[in-house]
């Protein structure tokens, strides 16, 4: 997995940074039906319909098709691909990708549900803040690889583990864990677009083993697997 932090700023200039305790989510598990233009139109033909928050949300959505010639751009396919789709043309795997919204009302840390007091810019990424959210945070965008490549040519299909086989359902959430001050200087001073966190003073770049006892519900389940069902008591695989 690997999170990308972008440093868009709003259009006066200025950033915020993420208070302690903040939270949102992005994506919805229970999607299961898109309802905006496949493929994407370009950005500068986006019309109002393009842009609302429910819209916004379905972009902010990716599966990348890793190995395909030419290569896909981030956030261009907004749902699951079809396993003899990734057999035939995605020769490294699959790429999910999650962008999160930016806009902040400056009021709440979270919400009852999560996103509320978080909305998207008007390009997803880039853009004008709607109203009612004056503050500009950090861009937060989610990659998680998948070797599906191991599965090649073998029967069945792939699936979310919360039973959706759309892929619409994908989401995540953040829970903020950082010191605002750090996070604020390293937005303001680290400035290297290589991607290599040791570019940045600000950070000491240590590995450590992370080491803690196995939950007690954890202890009896089969969680190396390969499972013989989905995740979870009785989660039905949704068709």
């Amino acid at each position: 997995m690997v999170v990308y932090y972008f440093m868009n700023r709003h259009a006066n200039g200025t950033m915020a940074t993420f208070p302690p305790d903040f939270r949102m989510l992005s994506g919805d598990s229970k999607r299961r039906t898109i309802t905006i233009p496949v493929p994407d139109p370009p950005k500068s033909f986006w019309s109002e319909a393009d842009i609302t928050q429910d819209a916004l949300r379905q972009k902010a959505i990716g599966f990348n098709c890793l190995g395909s010639d030419p290569p896909e751009g981030s956030l261009q396919r907004h749902s699951l691909p079809s396993k003899a789709f990734l057999d035939r043309s995605c020769s490294v795997g699959l790429r999910l990708e999650l962008m999160f919204p930016s806009c902040w009302d400056g009021l709440y840390r979270d919400s009852s549900d999560h996103r509320s007091h978080v909305a998207f810019p008007s390009l997803v990424q880039d853009g004008a803040c709607p109203d009612g959210y004056p503050w500009r945070l950090p861009t937060l965008l989610y990659e998680v690889s998948w070797q599906t490549t191991v599965f090649a040519n073998r029967s069945g299909s792939f699936v979310l583990a919360n039973g959706d086989p759309t892929g619409l359902g994908y989401h995540g959430d953040f829970m903020s864990g950082w010191d605002p001050a750090l996070l604020q200087s390293a937005g303001e001073q680290c400035t290297d677009s290589s991607g290599d966190i040791s570019a940045c003073s600000l950070f000491d770049v240590e590995s450590k083993p992370c080491q803690f006892a196995l939950p007690a519900e954890l202890r009896s389940e089969d969680y190396h697997g390969p499972r013989i069902g989905l995740p979870g008591i009785g989660l039905p695989y949704q068709h």
